[in-house]
């Protein structure tokens, strides 16, 4: 494909522009406390206030560029701050560990006791303590109780009865559940898109576009963009990443002969 030399002026000068303002990157990170990952906790970047919760295995995806500061919060834990480095901009990878919260309760001292259980349970006061209106039977351990209305799900979902609009049922609640998934999926593709170029730029390696493709190196996200109009994206998602360096290869000679 070739481009006159204006137009290729204005593709560099958009593309420059783009780049300069995507400068997050999806960072996935582990969190562990006593060798032991840690689910639950609270990851909140404080620069573009996104946050996320980490799951069961302990791990977590957020979105940061270097500098950000990411605060990993929970009752359980001390509080923990964690500023985004250079590193972990490259690797995309955030590993933290987390201190417990240990509750240290005050001494309590007994007065008055002579140490002889006999004598000093005597000298116990009364229970004043309201007694409850209802007992127990024995045949109360027969009786069948109703089934958990959520016994069958492995995580429930949360939102399915506090949100007003799932509440309410009928059409509207199928519609609102319809255009949620369709807004999620969009969302996911777009993530997906960002961050493609750093995905393949850190699977290839600069040396494969520096000394295979001949693209300088501050030139190596505008070559991908270059080539994205063969769809790179989507094979790349789809594991064909063989056929992607096929193209790179093709498209290095074009777009050399363009830069020249």
């Amino acid at each position: 494909m070739k481009l006159s030399l204006t137009n290729f002026t204005f593709f560099i000068f958009i593309a420059t522009k783009v780049f300069s303002q995507e400068e997050s990157v999806s960072i996935s990170g582990s969190i562990y406390s006593s060798n032991k990952t840690v689910k639950d906790i609270h990851v909140v970047n404080l620069n573009n206030r996104l946050g996320t919760i980490s799951n069961t295995q302990g791990s977590f995806e957020i979105l940061a560029k270097e500098g950000d500061v990411i605060l990993f919060s929970s009752i359980q834990y001390q509080n923990k701050k964690i500023t985004v480095s250079k590193y972990n901009i490259e690797s995309t990878s955030i590993i933290t560990t987390l201190v417990p919260i240990i509750n240290i309760l005050d001494e309590v001292f007994l007065h008055g006791l002579t140490g002889s259980l006999d004598v000093d349970f005597k000298k116990t006061p009364k229970d004043t303590t309201p007694k409850a209106n209802f007992t127990y039977k024995l045949s109360d351990l027969d009786k069948k109780l109703p089934g958990d209305e959520f016994g069958y799900q492995k995580d429930v979902n949360a939102e399915s009865f506090t949100n007003p609009v799932y509440l309410a049922g009928g059409a509207q609640g199928s519609k609102y559940n319809k255009q949620l998934e369709n807004e999620r999926a969009l969302k996911r593709k777009l993530e997906k898109m960002k961050e493609f170029p750093y995905q393949l730029r850190k699977r290839l390696g600069d040396d494969f576009f520096i000394k295979s493709l001949k693209i300088s190196k501050e030139k190596i996200y505008l070559f991908i963009d270059y080539c994205e109009f063969k769809d790179i994206s989507t094979k790349y998602y789809n594991n064909r990443l063989l056929e992607i360096i096929e193209i790179l290869k093709e498209e290095s000679s074009n777009y050399n002969k363009i830069k020249d």
